[in-house]
């Protein structure tokens, strides 16, 4: 029948995503998509447009389990013990795979001198929202930070993950990133 998708749209965006993380937005083509998503070329275009509105269709999809999965981890007691949680999330994210799938958000970012307007707003927004929620963790745990200090700790943190994904695809491992993590954990948190 004319007009009707004859695909689960839910797993052509996860599929998508699944070749955006690996390749990143530029190195992907419409091949990959159409080879990895079992949908013909022509189709996806009638269904999404082109390669970069399926890229924010997957990214979105991304964004929404990696702030909801931030956000779990982050409803720690105190401020260690969120952190804690919230690091050892992050580095499972970017290592997992084999190989290691890396962080998107920090690989799309990287590119983004070459992206759209639309895909560098995408990828602010998910560090932004991501901000918030830990300038929200450390303003309501106990510890009595300003809402300012919380919200420019947040931003050191956010800074410091970026910094991780990019130590994460020169070659360290888990263990290493753990453990610099451990480290950092220690010295913002300062024991509480």
């Amino acid at each position: 029948m004319v007009g009707v998708r004859q695909f689960n749209e839910d797993e052509v965006i996860a599929t998508a995503l699944d070749v955006f993380w690996r390749k990143g937005l530029h190195d992907a083509t419409m091949q990959d998509l159409a080879e990895a998503t079992g949908v013909q070329r022509g189709s996806l275009y009638n269904a999404y447009g082109d390669k970069e509105a399926i890229f924010l269709r997957a990214f979105d999809q991304y964004a929404e389990q990696f702030l909801e999965a931030a956000g779990s981890a982050l409803a720690g007691a105190d401020t260690t013990t969120a952190l804690r949680s919230f690091f050892d999330m992050i580095i499972v994210n970017m290592t997992d795979g084999s190989p290691a799938r890396g962080c998107l958000t920090t690989r799309t970012a990287l590119d983004a001198a070459i992206s759209s307007t639309e895909v560098r707003q995408r990828v602010q927004d998910v560090l932004g929202r991501l901000e918030q929620l830990i300038g929200k963790a450390l303003g309501t745990a106990p510890g009595k930070r300003s809402a300012a200090d919380a919200s420019r700790l947040a931003r050191v943190i956010v800074t410091f993950t970026r910094g991780l994904a990019v130590m994460e695809r020169a070659g360290y491992s888990r263990k290493q990133l753990k453990e610099s993590a451990a480290t950092f954990i220690d010295a913002v948190a300062g024991g509480g």
